[in-house]
């Protein structure tokens, strides 16, 4: 599952949709698969998905609770930009609504809504992504990366730590897989956690680049161990106990208290704005 490999990620632009040059360059990790990364990661998604036989007469019922016609949450959502379809993604016979939006701004952010169908062209709430310039693999995983969300941590969003000769590529996303009306994060294995250890290892390496201010950037490093943070965090049960014995363990600066900090603030930001 967690074999990767490093590609880069051409670009995610359709007809209506375009992202910034820092999203479209962006450098992400995914397992082996037939997936053509330099066209549309979710596009080709929605190719896949049925048709809605009638849009005008297709009621939501919102995380609120409250009803709402599928036309009135198009146009709220972001009009032209709106792409939906009808996916059976837990193979139960039944089709999930799947709704895609873009917020729009320079780097952020995709919007993922997964309604499940309560009764005849009448869809419930299910869960939602929030950011994560996300892709979608041809099983139907949803490949969340943690740019958008940790973009800015101690450095500037297109600031990418300079990568010197290591064994062992970033990991910067989790996946998701939908099923029975939840997403959840796709758990890590063995690989994955050397993986990560390893990484974070030679990060531990690097030579300490001190911030006189809350408005200095670094070269991209803090974020870097972040990422690989994040991504044990989710993909290992999510167990903040054991994140901060990692972060102990491997980020050793004078500043880690700070950083720790920080760290446990996007996390808590990000999980106010994702069902996962």
């Amino acid at each position: 599952m967690y074999g990767m490999k490093k590609i880069i990620l051409m670009g995610c632009l359709s007809l209506v949709i375009f992202f910034s040059e820092a999203q479209r360059d962006s450098m992400i990790l995914v397992p082996d698969t037939t997936i053509d990364y330099t066209a549309d990661c979710f596009t080709n998604f929605f190719k896949r998905t049925t048709e809605l036989p009638s849009v005008s007469k297709t009621l939501l019922v919102t995380r609120a609770g409250k009803t709402v016609s599928m036309t009135s949450f198009s146009k709220a959502e972001a009009g032209a930009e709106v792409q939906y379809g009808l996916i059976d993604l837990d193979k139960d016979g039944k089709n999930e609504l799947v709704i895609y939006n873009f917020s729009g701004g320079a780097h952020c952010c995709d919007i993922f809504y997964f309604f499940k169908n309560v009764a005849p062209n009448k869809y419930q709430y299910a869960a939602k992504t929030f950011g994560g310039n996300v892709c979608v693999s041809d099983n139907d995983e949803f490949i969340f990366d943690f740019t958008e969300h940790f973009g800015y941590f101690f450095t500037c969003y297109a600031c990418q730590f300079e990568e010197k000769d290591m064994a062992t590529n970033p990991i910067h996303n989790i996946f998701l897989k939908y099923n029975k009306g939840k997403l959840s994060v796709v758990p890590g294995d063995n690989d994955l956690r050397n993986q990560i250890n390893d990484y974070l290892a030679v990060l531990s390496e690097e030579p300490y680049e001190k911030l006189n201010n809350d408005l200095d950037f670094d070269n991209g490093l803090r974020k870097e161990f972040a990422f690989h943070f994040a991504v044990y965090y989710y993909s290992f049960g999510r167990n903040i106990a054991e994140t901060k014995k990692l972060f102990d363990k491997y980020y050793k600066y004078p500043d880690a208290k700070k950083v720790w900090a920080q760290f446990v603030t996007h996390l808590s930001d990000m999980k106010a704005d994702n069902d996962f």
